[in-house]
């Protein structure tokens, strides 16, 4: 080799030292928990980012978040049908992504991880893992897991949750699960799913618990964000003189009203039968 080849070899490795060769990703920490993370993070290839072309930075309710983390299920080995996201889980990860969409620009990808823990006979402890990427591509929210309900490797007694880094690139073997997609949602392969994140379906709670593989809805008490489409109308005061059949149909109506298993409309003209007294007419008729 010449003395100008090497010269010319030395300075290209000082370059790549400088400004680093070959992909990486650089991460920021947006939501950090014991429980839950969220991180945005950017791959650069030779100093430069990578574009990706994802529509952001969006605005996007924590609480639609929250409804769409619900809705996801899958089917474990086992044919099981269960939620994807635990539901003391979905508070903190909706929140945490919502921050990150509303800073993420096009070429960023959201990152996330929760730490759900299975107790037996309340001594021992199963530390798992539920991460994936999400971005937002055109009106699709794209989510892909790495891991649903994995098992973390122990380093001698101690699990090594917080030493978990949620990988940059999805695992090329097939996964023990298959997702199940839902209401405004299709699959991405076969770690993924597309979820059409405007539909009015997510306005409200949608969280479903399963049951022998049986879809049973359970109460969720995530208020709707304030707005002109679904706030509630003004309210004529409960009058004083009220029976006591009168104010537990106010109450089973107004319970119903928070599940989201009552629309607005609905709730107001049974509400307005009820003062009236017409129990039967707005459904809450017969023995107390």
């Amino acid at each position: 080799m010449t003395t100008a080849a090497l010269r010319h070899c030395l300075a290209a490795l000082a370059a790549c030292l400088l400004i680093g060769c070959g992909p990486k990703f650089v991460r920021e920490r947006i939501y950090d928990k014991p429980t839950a993370r969220v991180e945005l993070r950017h791959e650069t290839d030779g100093g430069a980012v990578v574009p990706r072309g994802y529509a952001q930075p969006a605005t996007i309710a924590d609480v639609r978040i929250a409804h769409i983390l619900s809705s996801l299920s899958y089917e474990a080995d086992e044919g099981k049908r269960e939620p994807i996201i635990r539901s003391q889980f979905v508070y903190e990860l909706a929140e945490g992504i919502s921050a990150a969409l509303a800073k993420a620009g096009p070429d960023d990808e959201i990152a996330a991880a929760a730490f759900p823990e299975n107790r037996t006979l309340g001594i021992f402890s199963d530390e798992r893992v539920t991460a994936f990427r999400l971005a937002l591509v055109g009106d699709e929210m794209q989510i892909e897991f790495y891991a649903i309900e994995q098992g973390l490797e122990k380093e001698g007694n101690k699990v090594s949750d917080r030493g978990y880094e949620i990988p940059t690139e999805l695992p090329t073997f097939a996964p023990g699960f298959q997702i199940v997609p839902g209401t405004a949602q299709r699959k991405l392969g076969v770690r993924g799913i597309e979820v059409a994140w405007r539909d009015a379906y997510y306005r409200k709670p949608v969280s479903l618990s399963f049951r022998q593989g049986q879809a049973r809805r359970r109460t969720v008490l995530m208020e709707l964000p304030p707005d002109s489409e679904t706030a509630p109308a003004a309210e004529s005061p409960v009058p004083a003189n009220l029976s006591d059949a009168q104010l537990r149909a106010l109450d089973q109506l107004d319970a119903a009203r928070r599940s989201g298993l009552v629309k607005e409309s609905d709730y107001q003209s049974r509400r307005r039968l009820i003062l009236e007294n017409k129990l039967d007419e707005a459904g809450y008729g017969g023995a107390p």
